[in-house]
């Protein structure tokens, strides 16, 4: 009779509405002050979410609902907001009558009299366990899908830094291993590094005429960077021409073409780029002339030669170096050594000069005698390109 009483003071029909409604509903009087606003009705679905009958509440404080895992801040602004006739919501754990916990969204309306004047407040309570675990597993999912990508994160820059570091290593590794050599070794498996070929290459030797007694007044750092911009200008036209730097050795450069690995014209190749390397020697001696403050000058001879030689990695298990051996080798270094008389010099031997004798213009410079043979080869000066 108390619930139907206050309810016709609402001029609204429990049994048609709040009775029906599938959400738990909860009216309390008017008094917010302490202590506080009693229950006068609840629904059949409020019974149902909290397992507390009517009449076990009706009179009560609502805040029998409440318990340890309540978050009472949210309740902060609940009397303002009621007090000036605004709605508050919130969601909060609260208990039910076993003593359970479950979380609860809450939405409370001022119900006013026709003068306007507040006379209940209404609840509206849904329980929202199901969803905030959703939401928990979500919120954990995310959270491990971030730490997830953090790890991949940390794991590509890692990567990355392996891979710089590598490629900083082979850089450097290249500087001292010409990279084709690198490249071909690479290729192969371990258990091949070894293996040796036999290949028709073009052989090149240029030697520094005269560097002894030029560098007798110079400094060692003075000494190392007159190679350095020696060497620097003459591996780029070398690289211009795909030759092989085999080694420096003092002042003397040693460079195949066609090993490691093969080239279409081996002798016209290594014939131009000696042409082109002695084009840069006023540039070289220009640079050299502004580092050291001296008229020093550096004057080459280059030999040529083509042949058969024997290629490939030799060494220790825990040292290798690449070596072109045989005595295709040997000749085009005593071919080079032909140049002491001749300062800035290109000579080639027979072969290389049967390849190239249309496109370059020679003078017959004179004859060497091989190593352990009876007959001696013609020897051939570059002039210059044919017209």
């Amino acid at each position: 009779m108390i619930v139907m009483k206050n309810w016709y003071h609402l001029n609204l029909d429990p049994g048609l509405l709040l009775e029906s409604m599938t959400e738990s509903v909860l009216v309390t009087s008017s008094d917010l002050k302490a202590p506080g606003p009693t229950i006068i009705y609840v629904n059949p679905a409020f019974e149902q979410m909290t397992g507390w009958r009517r009449e076990e509440v009706i009179g009560k404080s609502p805040r029998l609902l409440q318990g340890p895992g309540t978050n009472y801040e949210i309740f902060a602004d609940l009397s303002e907001r009621l007090e000036n006739g605004k709605v508050w919501t919130g969601r909060t754990i609260n208990y039910k009558k076993d003593g359970s916990q479950f979380y609860m969204d809450w939405s409370i309306t001022p119900i006013f009299d026709p003068q306007g004047l507040i006379l209940h407040y209404l609840a509206v309570q849904k329980d929202v366990t199901h969803m905030v675990g959703i939401e928990n597993e979500l919120n954990l999912a995310r959270e491990i899908d971030k730490k997830r990508l953090r790890q991949i994160e940390r794991k590509n820059l890692e990567l990355k830094k392996l891979i710089e570091h590598q490629k900083k290593t082979l850089d450097l590794f290249t500087k001292y291993v010409p990279e084709a050599v690198v490249k071909k070794t690479l290729e192969r498996s371990e258990e091949s590094h070894r293996v040796s070929a036999k290949l028709e290459v073009a052989l090149l030797f240029c030697d520094i005429r005269g560097f002894t007694e030029m560098i007798e007044g110079l400094g060692p750092s003075e000494v190392v960077e007159l190679l350095n911009i020696y060497y620097s200008r003459m591996s780029n036209e070398i690289r211009n021409f795909d030759g092989v730097i085999n080694q420096f050795v003092g002042d003397e450069i040693f460079v195949a073409f066609g090993a490691p690995l093969p080239i279409a014209t081996p002798e016209i190749s290594a014939v131009r780029c000696a042409m082109s390397m002695m084009e840069q020697l006023e540039g070289i001696n220009n640079d050299l002339r502004e580092f050291l403050d001296s008229e020093i000058e550096l004057n080459v001879g280059i030999g040529i030669n083509f042949g058969s030689v024997i290629a490939g990695n030799v060494g220790s298990d825990d040292r290798l170096s690449y070596a072109v051996t045989g005595e295709a080798v040997v000749t085009a270094k005593r071919i080079e050594a032909l140049t002491k008389s001749s300062p800035n010099s290109i000579l080639v031997s027979q072969s290389v000069y049967n390849k190239t004798s249309q496109f370059v213009k020679y003078d017959a410079w004179g004859s060497l005698q091989l190593k352990g043979h009876d007959l001696s080869t013609p020897v051939y000066k570059v002039i210059g390109h044919l017209q």
